[in-house]
């Protein structure tokens, strides 16, 4: 079975929020498992690596096979694909990438924000200022609404790629 991951990084303009998210589904849109993290003050882009980084720890430790990792951050993506093992000049994607090489059945694609509305959702939820992982094994009252759309979104994307 495929599964799907849909990772956020969010910087709040304004606040000192900074967070990365992430969502689990499965081959079928459902939702498997959902976290958000709260991080030190950092950019974007450092956010965004940080998310997937997470995400895909956590799919490696808990054992997942056949995965898709989506990032609404284009330049994160491209960073990760463009670089080397031992090229890249930033850890997170170096250990996102070391993550990559061991997992022959998981690739990193690009999605529009619009489709990302869950991971950003979460990102903003966000409750504490200790940088814990946590997990939602069910979806939060507050993020129903746009799970039952990101859903029909999976089960479409999954579909296709089939």
């Amino acid at each position: 079975m495929c599964f799907s991951l849909n990772t956020n990084g969010v910087v709040h303009s304004g606040s000192s929020l900074f967070a990365a998210s992430g969502v689990i589904h499965d081959g079928k849109g459902n939702w498997i498992l959902g976290y958000n993290r709260y991080l030190e003050k950092c950019s974007v882009f450092a956010a965004e690596l940080w998310g997937i980084l997470d995400s895909s720890d956590l799919l490696q430790k808990q054992g997942y096979n056949g995965v898709i990792i989506q990032s609404d951050n284009l330049e994160a993506v491209v960073a990760i694909n463009n670089s080397k093992l031992e090229g890249s000049n930033s850890t997170p994607v170096e250990w996102i990438l070391k993550i990559l090489s061991i997992e022959e059945k998981w690739c990193l694609k690009y999605v529009p924000k619009e489709t990302n509305k869950i991971t950003d959702a979460l990102a903003k939820m966000t409750i504490s200022n200790y940088e814990d992982l946590y997990m939602f094994e069910v979806p939060l009252m507050e993020i129903q609404e746009v799970l039952k759309e990101e859903t029909i979104r999976i089960n479409l994307l999954m579909n296709m790629l089939m």
